[in-house]
């Protein structure tokens, strides 16, 4: 603890310290996140905060020091009660998202730059993570034109069979990277081993975990953005300058998607990426979805039929993997109830 300072945690910070601290982050330029479980206040004789910081899951996010204090090593002291935290909760790998000013400042405490765009600073405290994770997922170096797509698969359909089957004919080598975030109604885990087998019949097709490192609004901590509304473009821009790091390691050279005709936010994501994927060397190929009845198969109908329990409208969207999946009642029951369905 730094001398002279009380120490205060939270798990999480409600009431009077929760409007306190978000008055505090506003005076530094920064906001409160609500998803946060846990924070650590220092205040000085008077009561006062002179620093914060937050934890969610593995983000550490809501960092700030009174500006008339900085210099005096606060922010270490509340990132090492954060640390402390972490793992205590078995977590053994911290990411921190900041402004990029802040670079030398948390290169000093330990953090590691993973990748950066003009607004936003992705850092992790593991020395060569992003490394380890590329040569983990690392396959066909000998080809000579590289793809990705890169797919949540909640659950996968045909549609999503199509776009593989389509890319792998545009490329010597696909890298199929499923989203590894658990916040879906098919669990991480179940989504990525479907996926898999799934593809087996697919030559010189990879299937690997997104890890933490392609990052999703729902882990994004936009608190450091005056504009809240420019939270949706922040994170477009770091995921893509995440992705072209992964491309340039792995020699992927083209990314497909499939078109969207409903979605805007997709059509936006998929429009940023048009235009700042080749600055990397990286074409996007965009891919007309499969149809059925003249309606693109998707994931979103699957779960709303199986809400429904019309079991026999769902068998000819899906692939006979993800078809036995969900027939079995445990799995079933598993996603029906984070879809929220009794």
């Amino acid at each position: 603890m730094a001398y002279g300072y009380d120490e205060l945690e939270y798990r999480p910070l409600r009431g009077r310290a929760l409007s306190e601290t978000e008055k505090f982050l506003a005076e530094q330029g920064l906001s409160w996140e609500q998803d946060v479980t846990y924070t650590v206040l220092l205040r000085d004789g008077e009561g006062r905060i002179a620093a914060t910081a937050s934890l969610q899951e593995d983000v550490i996010k809501c960092v700030a020091v009174a500006e008339d204090l900085r210099g005096e090593g606060l922010t270490a002291t509340v990132l090492t009660a954060v640390r402390r935290e972490a793992l205590r909760l078995g977590k053994r790998q911290l990411f921190l998202y900041t402004k990029p000013e802040n670079r030398l400042q948390f290169t000093g405490l330990g953090f590691y730059e993973v990748a950066r765009t003009d607004r936003v600073l992705l850092m992790e405290d593991r020395r060569g993570g992003f490394a380890a994770w590329v040569e983990s997922i690392r396959r066909g170096e000998a080809a000579r034109t590289i793809g990705a797509i890169v797919l949540n698969a909640n659950p996968m359909t045909l549609g999503h069979r199509y776009l593989i089957e389509e890319a792998a004919k545009r490329c010597d080598f696909l890298y199929l990277l499923v989203v590894s975030e658990d916040k879906s109604a098919v669990p991480a885990a179940d989504r990525r081993a479907i996926v898999a087998e799934a593809t087996t019949d697919l030559p010189h097709v990879a299937v690997a975990g997104t890890d933490r490192y392609l990052v999703s609004s729902a882990t994004f901590p936009a608190y450091f953005l005056k504009e809240k509304s420019a939270a949706g473009a922040v994170w477009t821009d770091l995921d893509i300058a995440v992705f072209l790091k992964l491309a340039a390691a792995l020699g992927i050279t083209r990314r497909f998607v499939g078109s969207e005709p409903f979605c805007p936010v997709t059509a936006s994501y998929n429009a940023a990426m048009a235009a700042a994927l080749p600055r990397g060397g990286v074409e996007l190929v965009e891919l007309p979805r499969l149809e059925k009845d003249h309606v693109p198969v998707s994931a979103t109908e699957v779960r709303r039929l199986l809400s429904q329990g019309r079991w026999q409208e769902i068998r000819p969207l899906v692939p006979e993997a993800t078809w036995n999946y969900l027939s079995r009642e445990e799995n079933r029951n598993i996603v029906l109830a984070r879809m929220g369905v009794d």
